[in-house]
């Protein structure tokens, strides 16, 4: 699915790919995102006892889409993505404990708010069109991300 975006998805997410959760970029907008899973037995967080992921996990896929949205913006802007920071989630609900295997998940976020270095996004997990979860996260991407680590200095 991701071959018909303009980026791979290892150009817009600047994570380890052992750490990328995701597996298709389905669409990255100017305010929104789409992003697919597919839960198989080698995924990260593949619980054999469960059958599945557990539902806490799309905190996680719903950041790492943000982070895919914020990275194409970065990309149209001719600048590499960069590193940002999950402040935080509120009201997230999950309609299943399990995304079960074999199930193809998409996960869509629309950012509602900017100001500055942080944003919020409201986000949903689906299946099929089913809602299996949704919630609000708050995010911050610094301007100098070393800087704000103190790398050097």
């Amino acid at each position: 699915m991701s071959a018909s975006f303009e980026w791979q998805l290892a150009e817009l997410v600047p994570h380890k790919a052992s750490l990328s959760l995701l597996d298709d970029v389905l669409e990255a907008g100017n305010e929104d995102a789409r992003a697919g899973v597919r839960i198989a037995e080698d995924s990260l967080l593949y619980d054999r006892s469960l059958g599945g992921v557990p539902a806490y996990a799309g905190i996680e896929y719903m950041a790492q889409t943000i982070a895919m949205f914020a990275g194409a913006e970065a990309r149209r802007a001719g600048k590499p993505p960069a590193v940002g920071f999950l402040l935080g989630t509120r009201r997230f609900t999950a309609h299943v404990p399990v995304y079960k295997l074999g199930a193809y998940l998409e996960i869509a976020v629309t950012q509602d708010l900017r100001d500055d270095q942080m944003a919020a996004f409201s986000c949903t997990i689906c299946e099929n069109g089913t809602p299996l979860a949704e919630a609000r996260l708050s995010v911050f991407q610094p301007r100098d991300v070393e800087e704000f680590l103190g790398v050097n200095g």
